[in-house]
């Protein structure tokens, strides 16, 4: 696990997220729901906390859809192996086609380093899971 966030000027994390989607993001699904998720810590590495992150849009027939669903299940359904798992939980990387969808919202990468990382907190990444 590696942190960053203080280290790093706005603008170049802004851009990594934008460039490398697969290091912050993941899917995580639990009790028959899955959602796409990120994940901030404290400043010392510690205090892990876990962050659902979603986007409706109203479809044709006026419904609230997550723009993520078709990403999301991609991403449990192309058979990667999750890298973390507990009783209750699955951890799965992101799909290319969700990679592709998070590489097109900036507005949305900017909301999250200016509402997620306050206090000291610093975005995790996983190494692991930059070549899926």
């Amino acid at each position: 696990m590696i942190r960053i966030g203080i280290e790093v000027s706005r603008r170049k994390l802004l851009n990594d997220l934008l460039d490398n989607p697969g290091r912050y993001f993941f899917i995580l699904s639990e009790g028959g729901r899955a959602a796409l998720c990120i994940q901030t810590c404290d400043s010392q590495g510690d205090d892990v906390r876990t962050h659902m992150i979603d986007g409706l849009a109203l479809t044709e027939e006026k419904e609230l859809r997550s723009i993520f669903d078709d990403g999301i299940n991609d991403s449990i359904l192309a058979g990667y192996e999750w890298k973390r798992q507990t009783s209750w939980q699955k951890e799965y990387p992101i799909s290319p086609r969700l990679e592709h969808t998070l590489r097109r919202l900036p507005d949305l990468m900017d909301w999250i380093i200016s509402k997620m990382l306050t206090r000291e907190r610093n975005l995790v990444i996983y190494p692991s899971w930059i070549d899926h």
